[in-house]
């Protein structure tokens, strides 16, 4: 299931009883998008008693070696360097792995945010993939609400020196909203676009005092760039540029407020583009709660949560690939609904079409006596259903 180095590094640090679980319990976080412990446990394929069964997979999470530096930083170490270096890749898939990584900006991009899953208030950095994000680096806080600088800076030096050879662009929303967290990022080298509130002060060349956002009078439909501009009133940081954008309304309808971007990018234009990429972590919240592995759902200990979102990282982040390669081999169509001419966007994600892609195949493959009957039943289809097989096992080879 796990390419090579995948299977070195896990190997590395499991023995084989554990590395086995690891690789079950992937399988069945795919085929059951579902991480409550009593349901892994359901159907975890043990010839044992059910509560034998959740007992071994509650000692299994809490072991020690699930932890992101151990299993996880290696792994993703590993895959931005293939990324850089195309190593593996033909011209087509490097190509579009470049556009992906870049988004035409030249960056790694990162995205972080704050979320609270059943009372856990987790932070995480995600490196945005297309028009979704790929998990970098999480950490739970140990108090509810916001978080305070400080422990911004000490959870972005861990993500950021897994980039620290290449071009970084750190995207945020008003939670991290501090000129002095710009300060610290520009000091360090790495691009930024962070969204502030409308109560942020700011002074241009030509202004002789501070000016209050929500004072200056934009409407909807308005844009406007300001560069080398002081902000924090006192403190006199900067010079930044403020990039406020604010949506035109459309039948009465529109956001209620502007963009005010706060950021070391020297255009509106690339100001604007990249921070459009924030969606993408989002989307991955999305994934990993409701719309993927339905996250909240369980009810077990911190370590063992934190076991789980790594279990989730690792098989997000191969689907997510696994459909990506099913795309450029067109063979997404055989796993779901396609983009049609009338949609805007796309109507699955890469990752969606690899899980509807291995569901396909584990049917086949679990009712393939009688697939195979309702098959020769209909002989006027060979030539469609010669394709599918082939399709069939592309899908099993990639996997």
């Amino acid at each position: 299931m796990f390419p090579t180095f995948y299977q070195t590094t896990l190997l590395t640090h499991l023995n084989e009883k554990q590395y086995l679980t690891f690789q079950l319990l992937l399988l069945l976080l795919q085929a059951h998008r579902q991480v409550k412990l009593s349901v892994l446990a359901s159907v975890f394929p043990q010839p044992i008693q059910y509560q034998s069964r959740k007992r071994n997979l509650q000692r299994f999470l809490a072991l020690p070696k699930l932890t992101l530096k151990v299993l996880w930083f290696p792994l993703l170490k590993y895959w931005i360097r293939q990324v850089e270096t195309g190593r593996g890749l033909n011209r087509d898939q490097r190509r579009r792995l470049r556009t992906l990584k870049h988004h035409k900006h030249g960056y790694w991009i990162l995205a972080m945010d704050r979320t609270e899953w059943k009372g856990r208030n987790i932070f995480m950095v995600s490196v945005v993939w297309g028009t979704h994000a790929l998990p970098v680096y999480w950490e739970r806080l140990g108090r509810a609400g916001t978080s305070d600088l400080k422990t911004q800076r000490r959870l972005l030096k861990a993500a950021l020196s897994l980039f620290k050879s290449y071009p970084v662009l750190l995207l945020g929303d008003r939670e991290f909203h501090s000129p002095k967290l710009a300060e610290w990022l520009d000091q360090r080298g790495v691009s930024f676009a962070l969204r502030q509130k409308k109560d942020f002060h700011f002074k241009t060349d030509t202004d002789t005092d501070y000016q209050v956002l929500k004072n200056v009078g934009f409407k909807p439909g308005q844009s406007r760039f300001y560069e080398g501009v002081l902000c924090n009133k006192g403190d006199g940081m900067g010079p930044f540029n403020l990039a406020v954008y604010w949506k035109r309304s459309y039948r009465q309808k529109g956001p209620k407020e502007p963009w005010y971007i706060l950021t070391n990018l020297p255009t509106l234009k690339q100001a604007l583009a990249v921070y459009r990429c924030r969606w993408g972590i989002e989307q991955l919240f999305k994934d990993f709660k409701t719309g993927g592995y339905n996250l909240e759902d369980t009810k077990v200990n911190d370590t063992r949560f934190l076991a789980l979102v790594l279990l989730i990282a690792l098989a997000y982040s191969l689907a997510t690939l696994h459909g990506q390669w099913m795309q450029e081999a067109k063979l997404a169509q055989y796993a779901g609904r396609l983009q049609e001419h009338q949609d805007k966007a796309p109507r699955h994600s890469d990752f969606s079409f690899s899980l509807y892609g291995q569901r396909w195949l584990y049917a086949m493959d679990l009712w393939a006596d009688w697939a195979l009957k309702l098959v020769a039943l209909k002989p006027h289809k060979h030539r469609y259903f010669q394709r599918g097989f082939h399709a069939l096992s592309l899908i099993q080879q990639a996997l």
